[in-house]
């Protein structure tokens, strides 16, 4: 087939042409924190589809390309609340102002001369309160509060999960599979059950679909379309994951971008990328290093990486 490829949205990347990765996973702030346990908290209350979201976030147009992931998240769920008639814009608005208000209060001068044994102390803020798309988040929350929609420990939960729990789950199942081949065999087949049997409590999830890494395939996950990503398994994808580079790149050049992150792949194994959705996530399961045939399963949860389970990095032998 001849000709230049065109995506058909802003989302839709895959293949395109790309710069380089930046493999540092930068971490969240509060207030993305914030807003992503927001957007799956109105998922998973029903209030909005992640179909939906994505439609409001194509919507966006030039915007789209004028702001970054967690203000477009953030914009877009306050389009769909809007066309649910759950959050009227005049009222988003006005509750807006209204938190700002609270923020506006007279900034203390420490002294000169005050340190923190022997150094000087450095600001977590700048006192000028939050920026405009948490505030936009706030607002969201509060307006919903009040109807008794969500609760503030809703969205609480939510943060301490994805900080405490999440990530260790993608282990404990990977950890079970290496040492139970009755488990690795249901885990193909038909993720969901088996992991909830496990006392992991997918909240509802989209279709988990493990795949196994061999000596013959190497898996790679990636969502070309947003950043569709086993959160209750793994926690919030890594900042590179949600990039336009990984998500353009890996689609057609995946040798290229494990060498980036110095993952070596032999030329006689076969490389497979596969794509999430909204309906469907997926776990990689890595090859279990060699070393470790007499290890706990406690010890080998320690050794298994959020990125091995991406397929982005291999396990090295113990």
């Amino acid at each position: 087939m001849t000709g230049t490829y065109t995506s058909m949205g802003p989302h839709d990347v895959g293949g395109e042409e790309a710069g380089p990765i930046d493999t540092e996973d930068h971490g969240m702030t509060h207030w993305e924190k914030h807003a992503n346990a927001l957007r799956m908290t109105a998922v998973a209350k029903k209030f909005g589809t992640l179909d939906e979201l994505r439609r409001a976030t194509e919507g966006l147009g030039a915007r789209y390309y004028e702001i970054g992931y967690f203000e477009r998240q953030t914009e877009s769920l306050a389009i769909i609340l809007a066309e649910k008639d759950l959050v009227a814009d005049d009222a988003l608005k006005a509750r807006m102002e209204d938190i700002a208000a609270r923020f506006d209060v007279p900034i203390i001068d420490l002294p000169k001369d005050h340190d923190h044994h022997g150094k000087p102390i450095k600001e977590d803020e700048t006192g000028e309160g939050p920026n405009q798309h948490h505030l936009m988040n706030l607002a969201m929350q509060e307006l919903l509060q009040d109807q008794n929609l969500i609760t503030a420990d809703d969205i609480r939960s939510k943060i301490e999960k994805f900080e405490d729990d999440y990530p260790n789950r993608g282990a404990k199942v990977v950890a079970q599979a290496w040492t139970d081949a009755d488990f690795m065999k249901r885990l193909l087949e038909d993720a969901n059950p088996v992991i909830e049997d496990m006392g992991i409590d997918l909240e509802h999830a989209s279709r988990i679909i493990a795949i196994e890494n061999t000596a013959e395939v190497h898996n790679v996950i990636v969502c070309t379309l947003c950043s569709c990503y086993p959160r209750t398994l793994m926690g919030q994808p890594p900042t590179w994951y949600k990039s336009r580079s990984y998500r353009s790149r890996v689609i057609f050049e995946p040798r290229a971008v494990l060498k980036e992150f110095g993952t070596e792949i032999d030329d006689n194994v076969v490389i497979r990328t596969h794509d999430s959705n909204a309906d469907m996530r997926y776990i990689v399961i890595p090859m279990r290093p060699g070393g470790t045939d007499n290890w706990s399963q406690e010890q080998l949860e320690a050794i298994i990486s959020r990125d091995s389970l991406v397929g982005i990095t291999v396990l090295a032998d113990q």
